[in-house]
């Protein structure tokens, strides 16, 4: 599995090759003075944070910059975040044009005794002077008490013409109450790539009806003038259709009509250009293209469906008349700690959803049975408060092959995958959310609290996988496994593991996803798209985005597993923004483009071009209430009318 990680690795956003740069000075920070601490959101003040000149340590010149702060948890009179974020901002006087450099670079020194996150340790961000946007890049890899040289892409896709100002932040609940730390920033400067290469590659469906059109983006380091994209769309060794994009600046984004092609697996080649026809650099990238006419997949997922053995039949059939073609029903709560039953015990309430249902009822199983419970864990807000002795007793996360925990939560996996198949349904729903503790999610946690190698967490992880597959084999090789998310889209680096690394989840699907390559199964592993597109975005053009972009993202998984990783989309409907509550409330925020479920309609529809598997989330926070007959007639609505105008 290493040598397939490092190949996940060259994913569009990561240079294969080495390019030459020119730099200029940015900030030597020989002046300090331009820099002030302070939040201008929160706390202006911050009395937990000091900025001045450093003259012992040093990059380059007769002095850096020091960022300095003093983690303090404590509330304060008047004080709404006691957690809260240290920063630093350089504003400069008139907004400046940086759209010809490509990236910033500086170096960075951490000077602390205090242990470095795990994940997030500093955040960088350039802004511009109107604040139309927000980038912030977390630099990963930093060790204490040694010079790193930092660099920051520059985001073609933004408007890079009138930077105003350049921050600095931590959050302290990154850090621990008490922690001091230093950070020394030097020598900053901007740069730019003197030869023209490829960045990010993303081709995908287009929107324009169910495999009617692919969607082209891309973006470009270096000298842009004149520079075109040429391309053909494959299937197999013949070209399907063909096209050339000139660039906007540093990138493109066009449609190009496909009404020729009956969907499927396709390769898309693309060359670089410039204006004299001279190839500048050249990409492949696997995509999947939905099939013309062929409707969505629309599956309800939501904690307001009852669990297997509280079901009734009077509520499920609610759904019968629903634009829904399948739902998901919980074997048991997310946090049971029960003895796994055994299968014909659960004869009778098998028999009663399968005949209260004439949709498809999807088996859904949780991962947090494999979670512990340790006391410095952080889980879900919702959760107990008091974790059964159960939880408490697995070493962070049972992974050991004798773990009774592990061996439960397998046996939970094998129960729904032979309920889906008695019930004649397409497959089984994945929860693999740690509920119990976040922080299970990064491998460097869970390595350090078992004692562990990153390499050694990362190999259990997947031997769980390859233990899920081989059930699958055993009891229904056609099973889909639908899973809420992967979580592959941004790889970290450990030291003494070969390649990139993901969350402990994503290294259990890529197991899974081996195993069922290996031995040539027919089963599939769905990727729900939890973490992208996610559950909402703000109108139909930030939705495309982020199709896009994960299509691009992750094209080296559909092109390793063609005939076993699937991508699915979801979003999370409201019908009155005034009732919102809590997470939703927040993304949506006082006055949301998307008012009421009808404005939900192109948004779903979207999703309806883009993927032959949709689901939707029911949040409690939304309040859409799925079960209310009115309720479900109301999204039905809504949903059937996207769905004819996805694939007519």
């Amino acid at each position: 599995m290493r040598w397939l990680l490092a190949a996940l690795l060259l994913t569009p956003g990561f240079a294969l090759y080495a390019q030459p740069l020119a730099t200029v000075k940015l900030d030597d920070f020989e002046d300090a003075t331009p820099w002030l601490k302070g939040d201008p959101n929160t706390d202006m003040t911050q009395a937990e944070v000091g900025v001045r000149p450093e003259t012992q340590i040093v990059h380059e010149g007769k002095q850096s910059l020091a960022f300095m702060v003093r983690v303090d948890w404590t509330p304060k009179p008047g004080e709404k975040y006691p957690k809260g974020w240290p920063m630093m901002t350089r504003t400069f006087p008139e907004p400046r044009d940086w759209s010809g450099h490509d990236q910033i670079e500086f170096w960075l020194y951490i000077q602390t005794q205090s242990a470095l996150p795990r994940t997030r340790v500093i955040g960088f961000g350039a802004f511009p002077a109107d604040k139309s946007y927000e980038d912030w890049q977390f630099p990963q890899g930093l060790v204490a008490n040694q010079w790193h040289k930092v660099v920051v892409p520059l985001s073609p896709e933004r408007d890079l013409t009138h930077i105003g100002s350049l921050s600095f932040y931590i959050a302290e609940a990154w850090w621990q109450d008490g922690d001091r730390i230093n950070f020394l920033i030097d020598d900053m400067r901007l740069a730019r790539f003197t030869t023209t290469r490829l960045k990010t590659l993303s081709v995908s469906p287009g929107f324009a009806g169910r495999g009617r059109d692919v969607e082209v983006r891309a973006t470009v380091t270096g000298p842009a003038d004149g520079v075109k994209l040429r391309g053909a769309l494959l299937s197999g060794p013949r070209a399907e259709a063909a096209f050339e994009l000139p660039l906007a600046g540093k990138s493109l984004s066009g449609a190009v009509p496909t009404p020729n092609l009956t969907g499927g697996n396709y390769h898309a080649q693309v060359t670089l250009v410039d204006a004299a026809g001279k190839v500048l650099d050249q990409r492949e990238q696997a995509l999947r293209i939905p099939a013309p006419g062929k409707r969505t997949y629309l599956s309800l997922i939501t904690f307001c469906t009852p669990s297997l053995m509280d079901a009734t039949a009077a509520k499920l059939a609610v759904l019968n008349d629903s634009a829904y073609a399948g739902v998901a029903i919980p074997l048991c709560s997310g946090y049971n700690a029960d003895p796994v039953p055994d299968y014909a015990s659960l004869a009778p309430q098998i028999t009663l959803v399968r005949d209260a249902l004439k949709i498809d009822p999807w088996p859904w199983v949780f991962g947090n049975r494999l979670i512990g419970r340790p006391p410095d864990a952080r889980g879900h807000a919702s959760g107990p408060k008091e974790a059964a002795e159960y939880f408490k007793a697995i070493n962070v996360m049972a992974l050991d092959a004798d773990s009774p925990a592990r061996a439960d939560y397998l046996e939970q996996f094998r129960l729904a995958v032979r309920m889906a198949k008695q019930w004649r349904s397409p497959g089984i729903v994945l929860d693999l959310e740690a509920y119990h503790n976040y922080q299970a999610y990064s491998v460097a946690y869970v390595a350090e609290k078992r004692g562990e190698t990153a390499a050694q967490v990362i190999a259990a992880c997947e031997r769980i996988g390859a233990d899920m597959a081989r059930i699958c084999e055993e009891e229904y090789p056609e099973c889909i496994v639908w899973s809420l998310f992967s979580h592959m889209t941004a790889p970290q680096h450990l030291a003494g593991v070969e390649g990139p690394v993901y969350y402990t989840p994503s290294h259990i699907i890529l197991g899974f996803l081996e195993y069922c390559k290996q031995h040539k199964l027919p089963t599939r592993y769905l990727c729900g798209g939890e973490d992208s597109p996610g559950y909402y975005n703000k109108n139909v053009a930030a939705l495309r985005e982020k199709i896009a972009t994960r299509y691009g993202t992750m094209a080296p998984l559909m092109e390793r597993y063609p005939d076993n990783y699937s991508m699915a989309g979801t979003i999370s409907p409201y019908h009155d923004y005034k009732i919102l509550t809590s997470w939703i409330q927040s993304a949506a925020g006082a006055d949301p483009e998307l008012k009421t479920i009808q404005d939900f309609e192109p948004m779903v529809r979207t999703l309806f071009e883009a993927y032959d598997w949709v689901w939707v989330y029911a949040a409690s926070a939304a309040k859409t209430e799925p079960y209310k007959p009115e309720n479900s007639r109301l999204y039905s609505e809504v949903m059937r009318q996207a769905l004819d105008a996805a694939a007519p």
